[in-house]
């Protein structure tokens, strides 16, 4: 796996991280497959990191495919949205959020997997 590569790895690890903590600490349960599928890809990303066992375009793709299962029609992280009676509040956490969905979008539509 080339360094550019195992870099975007790393990053796409972070992100995930990072969703994973803002969906967690808003919890309702229409969200729980998104957090499981969330621990799912970040424990193959950094398993695939340490074995480099597949290509770097596979790993992308089925990643990519297991990210858009968690954005149904309905249902599931489409609908997503943190509230806090607070304006300023609210609107920085799911500023944030939307940050994260971008970036990883942005890294997985190389791929046309994405929604």
């Amino acid at each position: 796996m080339k360094n550019v590569d195992r870099e975007l790895i790393i990053n796409l690890i972070k992100l995930f991280k990072g969703m994973y903590a803002i969906i967690a600490s808003n919890p309702n349960n229409d969200i729980n497959y998104g957090m499981r599928t969330i621990k799912n890809m970040v424990q193959y990303l950094e398993m695939e990191l340490t074995n480099d066992t597949i290509g770097y375009e596979e790993l992308v793709s089925e990643i990519a495919r297991k990210y858009k299962s968690m954005f149904p029609p309905r249902g599931g992280l489409s609908e997503f949205y943190i509230w806090d009676d607070n304006y300023e509040i609210r609107y920085q956490a799911n500023h944030e959020y939307d940050q994260i969905k971008s970036q990883i979008e942005a890294i997985l539509s190389k791929y046309k997997l994405c929604h």
